[in-house]
């Protein structure tokens, strides 16, 4: 009998115990949920992690992810604020690989001139910046689309129509062509007998007097004249490209060209706690229209440092750009002098160069338009993998509007990254009304071979090269899914068969732009241990035409966890 009543007891004290259980409602199991700071459910998370693409639910806690799944088994195991999403998509945050985000900002607090699609509405709007300013004063544009004039080359007449004694700069939106004024030209000493500078253009008139347009490193003759940047407003530009970088989804960025002063605007920012992104900074090493930093400012110890700003990164300008026929080419121009381009330095020095600098550490972004730009790129770094074998640095080749086929496997070869502006991948004005006179059809069907290079084994990154165009991963995303114009103006593609898919465009705004940035083991998936930087969008992608992708909203952006858009 001792035995029974043992028994009941026992089983009687489990079933108390089971009740007990399932009396305290808020715990999912007798042990307690555990605690985290916020739990997302409700959603479609493409995580972007190999196997197991899709997920319901993310935990976060402290910055980081500690636990993907479907909601009702994160609602069990853990406790925290809830955010329902209802079904939209979240994705790792996106991070673009090419921007110029100081200098941008100053563009949107100058006059800007990126809206302007006539030459009427051009000159209008820098009236109304003349009419803005007090006499004396600069007049700084920035964003001027150079398809409005024939051969991308206005002339000076109609800055000094709007007002002769201003001294106006126009800045060219492909950042390699300004604009400027008589008295602008006068003021920096610009005559009919002044030599073009190595690596430079003036345009010139019958008489050799010039016309006003200035290329590649002429442009420095009035850059240097100018008004210096005030600190404040360095830092005011940082911030603004910061909200414009979190409302488009982007929480990681590598900077392109970045000056010291503009390194010094970023540390202050984020000293502040006020960046809340993740940067790399690649410092205007040679680049000959922009400040020149030394390379004492690259700092290879940074490359896997967890802070926020690393300046672990250079740029080398290798050509120009078709647009004012300073992109290197393999074949000549159909015309002007018919010349092959330019490089910005030889190849001998170039290379040497390039195997000095990677057995340093450093890692290396290059500037390349051209055929021949883009092999005398790889060249150098071919040289450079024979010479220091063991690095691990991930160097990159931007634009990229011309490869020759012999090169597309050379990528994968090296391990060097495919940096594409997809966005420019369609035939918008400057292709159809500057390049195609100027290369050709052939030649310009061949252009940004994004399908070639992934089929060919290279890796891919996203890049806006903003203040050039939209900053948005969206829009660039959709224009590589359907090689058209995606504001719907131009029906026609720029060779289809370019084309890649939405996985391997999420990719490269995610998982690859990661790798590139020496942190794929923190950010560009959502998995247990990465960093919660994330993006929600207003619609799932891989359930919309390409043609609608651009055209979805950026819901909330988080970093670390923290709502930075909106804010």
């Amino acid at each position: 009998g001792g035995a029974l009543k043992l028994l009941w007891f026992r089983m009687n004290l489990h079933f108390k115990r089971m009740i007990l259980c399932l009396l305290i409602i808020n715990l999912a199991s007798c042990g307690g949920r555990e605690q985290v700071d916020l739990l997302i459910v409700n959603a479609s998370v493409y995580t972007v992690d190999g196997d197991k693409p899709w997920a319901q639910a993310l935990a976060i806690r402290d910055g980081l992810i500690v636990a993907v799944g479907a909601s009702d088994a994160l609602i069990r195991d853990y406790e925290g604020e809830q955010l329902d999403l209802q079904g939209q998509m979240v994705l790792p945050g996106f991070h673009d690989s090419h921007s110029h985000l100081v200098y941008g900002g100053l563009e949107l607090m100058r006059c800007d001139l990126s809206a302007e699609s006539t030459v009427e509405d051009l000159l209008q709007t820098i009236a109304a910046c003349d009419d803005a300013l007090a006499a004396g004063e600069w007049l700084i544009a920035g964003g001027w689309d150079l398809s409005l004039f024939e051969s991308t080359n206005p002339s000076k007449s109609l800055l000094d129509d709007i007002n002769p004694k201003r001294r106006m700069f126009i800045r060219g939106a492909d950042g390699h062509s300004a604009w400027a004024s008589s008295a602008a030209l006068d003021y920096a000493g610009i005559a009919a007998e002044t030599p073009n500078p190595s690596d430079g253009i003036i345009e010139r008139d019958a008489s050799a007097e010039p016309r006003g347009v200035l290329r590649e490193s002429a442009m420095m003759l009035v850059e240097k004249v100018l008004p210096a940047v005030t600190v404040e407003d360095r830092l005011k530009a940082a911030r603004i490209s910061v909200a414009l970088a979190h409302s488009m989804g982007i929480t990681s960025v590598i900077d392109a060209a970045t000056t010291e002063s503009d390194a010094k605007a970023f540390d202050a920012l984020d000293a502040d706690a006020a960046l809340n992104l993740r940067l790399v900074l690649a410092m205007s090493l040679i680049a000959p229209f922009f400040d020149q930093a030394p390379l004492s400012s690259v700092k290879v110890s940074e490359r896997y440092s967890d802070q926020n700003v690393r300046r672990s990164s250079a740029k080398i300008f290798i050509d120009g750009v078709l647009e004012g026929e300073t992109a290197a080419l393999l074949s000549p121009y159909l015309v002007g002098n018919h010349g092959h381009g330019m490089l910005i330095t030889p190849a001998s020095t170039l290379t040497e160069q390039v195997v000095a600098l990677d057995a340093a550490g450093v890692q290396l972004m290059f500037h390349a338009i051209g055929d021949a730009g883009v092999r005398l790129a790889l060249d150098a770094l071919e040289a450079a993998q024979e010479a220091n074998p063991a690095q691990d640095l991930r160097h990159h080749i931007s634009h990229l509007q011309l490869v020759d086929p012999e090169d597309h496997p050379r990528f994968e070869a090296l391990g060097v990254v495919a940096n594409f502006q997809a966005l420019w991948a369609f035939p918008d004005d400057y292709i159809m009304t500057i390049n195609l006179p100027a290369v050709g059809l052939d030649r310009v069907q061949a252009m940004y071979p994004i399908g070639s290079l992934h089929r060919a084994g290279a890796r891919i990154v996203g890049g806006s090269d903003w203040s050039v165009s939209s900053m948005n991963p969206l829009l660039a995303i959709e224009t590589a899914l359907t090689r058209r114009d995606p504001t719907g103006v131009r029906p026609q593609a720029l060779n289809a068969a370019e084309a890649v898919t939405l996985a391997d465009m999420i990719e490269a705004y995610t998982s690859n732009g990661a790798y590139l940035a020496h942190r794929e083991n923190q950010t560009g998936r959502l998995k247990p241990g990465y960093k919660a930087d994330l993006v929600v969008l207003g619609a799932n992608l891989f359930e919309l035409a390409p043609s609608e992708i651009g055209e979805v909203p950026i819901v909330m952006t988080l970093f670390e966890g923290q709502k930075v858009y909106p804010k």
